[in-house]
């Protein structure tokens, strides 16, 4: 769990995971751990980075860190691939780790830290998570099939605004062109969602939908071609200026997983600036306990 105490450093609260048992108090009290945890504050980090700079082998700071990764201390935030293999950044997503005896535990979603960017989407009298419809539909016949990933994040946004009828759900097929016109946060790919369609050509990285829908990032050039690659993009509605539209999507079903558990899970490390050109990170998903299902996600850019 993580918390937001009121405690201030630079203007801006604190967040401390909180430590339950003591298994993960182990973790954080072996000195290598420690140290790695506090070179890690400073900035993210590879594995040889953290080597050289503390003198081990890589392969015992490997170990250490997926100690670390296990208990949750650590994250991984990116990737890069050299020769085959693939070289992990890795990072703090809080601030500090705390051992607390008394909590209010009927505090509602207190650990969901959402990005500043999704924030701007939520903000007016109404926004609209349009899902794709389950009926064949569009021009290519697609059926959507992540209407159930859909309704946790509905229920997730739901904790974090005061009116919970602010929030409206409807179907791509259904959205008539005035609603087109308000904040909206529109999941699924151009395949499925005829409104990510419609948008497609303004998004800093968008779908090229001749070619399997690859991912082309405009910020770097970067095509990525993997399934489980997916995109959480925030951009100025092209319908009216005024308000945004926040897109959840993927090149397949599990793309558009690893972008809502990216979400999520990875709220602090999706942080960045919001430019003319909107704002976009791409991220590829993971299958950490090996069930044949996403329950991880890398951020690629």
């Amino acid at each position: 769990m993580i918390l937001t105490v009121k405690e201030l450093r630079g203007g801006r609260p604190l967040s401390l995971f909180v430590i339950r048992d003591l298994k993960a108090l182990r973790a954080i009290s072996n000195p290598i751990r420690f140290s790695m945890l506090r070179l890690l504050a400073k900035s993210p980090s590879y594995a040889r980075e953290l080597s050289e700079r503390m003198g081990l082998s890589e392969q015992l700071v490997y170990y250490h860190l997926n100690k670390l990764r296990e208990e949750g201390l650590v994250e991984e935030v990116g990737e890069v691939k050299k020769r085959g293999g693939r070289a992990v950044l890795y990072s703090l997503n809080v601030d500090g780790y705390a051992v607390l005896f008394r909590y209010n535990t009927t505090e509602k979603d207190k650990g969901l830290y959402l990005p500043n960017f999704v924030k701007r989407v939520l903000e007016g009298e109404r926004t609209l998570l349009i899902l794709s419809s389950p009926e064949p539909h569009g021009p290519f016949r697609s059926r959507g099939r992540d209407h159930y990933m859909a309704a946790e994040l509905a229920y997730k946004l739901g904790a974090l605004i005061s009116d919970p009828f602010r929030l409206k759900v409807t179907l791509d097929t259904l959205v008539r062109e005035e609603e087109l016109k308000e904040n909206l946060i529109v999941f699924g790919g151009p395949a499925v969602n005829v409104v990510t369609a419609k948008v497609n050509e303004a998004l800093p990285v968008y779908f090229d939908v001749a070619k399997d829908n690859v991912l082309i990032s405009r910020f770097t050039g970067r095509a990525y071609h993997e399934d489980e690659c997916g995109v959480i993009e925030l951009i100025s509605n092209p319908f009216n200026e005024e308000k945004w539209i926040l897109l959840i999507a993927g090149k397949r079903l599990s793309g558009t997983r690893a972008a809502l558990i990216a979400l999520l899970k990875k709220g602090r490390a999706l942080e960045g600036k919001v430019t003319k050109r909107g704002f976009a990170r791409v991220v590829e998903g993971v299958d950490e306990d090996g069930d044949g299902l996403i329950d991880d996600a890398l951020i690629l850019e």
